[in-house]
């Protein structure tokens, strides 16, 4: 009976916790292009032409999606989407695999391996070393943080800015 008993416990608890693919969130697709969910933040509203919701799930890649987002852009050719990886080796010259990314100075946290960015989104890309920071100098701890700038109204006012700096006022005698 014992014996019975741990049996059906071990095996109500594998099936109930076991490891599925599902997610909650729905598939996100851009021109027909399958994107993170968070891919959407980095898409000029003015550029959407429509948006689509299907309310069915749907498997994707294996991965069961609750719904997908279609979104149709004005102009579908626009968007070249990259991955980050690519974004480390096309705008880098980095070698290491200890890289924190950023957009726009917002840590990216969730699907680092699936997040896509627009190649015509990015303005500049910044990178830091760990060293650059005092409590990291004496650290065995090396990574490179990789920021990526967006044109963004603010990224594009600060570009385009001049700063003079100096102890003389120009053109007083």
């Amino acid at each position: 009976m014992k014996c019975i008993l741990t049996c059906s416990i071990v095996l109500f608890t594998t099936l109930f916790f076991g490891q599925n693919n599902k997610t909650v969130e729905p598939a996100v697709f851009i021109d027909l292009n399958l994107v993170p969910s968070n891919t959407i933040e980095y898409v000029e509203p003015n550029e959407i032409e429509s948006i689509h919701v299907v309310k069915k799930d749907s498997i994707i890649n294996g991965i069961l999606y609750r719904g997908q987002i279609n979104i149709t852009s004005k102009n579908p050719k626009k968007y070249d989407f990259i991955s980050l990886e690519q974004i480390k080796s096309q705008f880098t010259k980095i070698k290491s695999n200890d890289v924190i990314y950023m957009v726009n100075g917002a840590f990216i946290k969730d699907n680092i391996d699936t997040f896509k960015l627009d190649r015509n989104y990015i303005l500049e890309v910044e990178v830091t070393n760990s060293e650059a920071f005092y409590n990291f100098r004496k650290s065995d701890t090396k990574f490179d943080i990789i920021n990526i700038l967006g044109k963004t109204k603010e990224n594009l006012d600060n570009k385009n800015k001049i700063l003079l700096r100096g102890q003389e006022g120009i053109g007083i005698k």
